[in-house]
């Protein structure tokens, strides 16, 4: 990594010495970390589908399971019957685990889709600093390729 940035606590990179120009060596410096991070942060975001894919099957077999045990209450008016709500209510209390493994599946798929927004949004501003860095260091007499 270059001196120029470093990661921040949230994942992203910020800059180590904020108001310093960056130099074209470390502006491309930081589009080849992002470009990287972006990569990365792709396979987890797909690694991620993957993973609310298996719970949301593992929930709905679940369900259904439970849907069609014996011990599953009947609906219906007559005695030892109970609403459809409360036969609902039963199958989600003994499918709880696989709930919550579709909730934080979806949490954690949300999280990586956010964290690769982020690197995108500093992609297309690194790709900012580096113009401004490619002009200025052009511009000095002498400077230039």
């Amino acid at each position: 990594m270059s001196e120029a940035f470093v990661r921040a606590e949230s994942g992203g990179f910020v800059f180590a010495r904020p108001g310093t120009p960056l130099n074209p060596a470390q502006a491309d410096a930081l589009l080849q970390h992002l470009s990287n991070e972006l990569e990365d942060a792709r396979v987890a975001v797909e690694e991620a589908r993957t993973r609310l894919a298996d719970c949301q099957a593992a929930h709905k077999k679940k369900e259904n399971e439970l849907f069609l045990s014996r011990d599953c209450p009947k609906v219906g008016r007559g005695l030892g019957m109970v609403t459809a709500a409360e036969r609902d209510a039963w199958v989600f209390s003994k499918a709880i685990a696989e709930w919550e493994a579709v909730h934080f599946a979806e949490l954690h798929l949300a999280n990586a889709t956010g964290y690769m927004w982020k690197l995108r949004d500093q992609n297309s501003l690194a790709q900012s600093l580096n113009n401004n860095a490619q002009a200025a260091y052009q511009s000095y007499r002498g400077g230039g390729r």
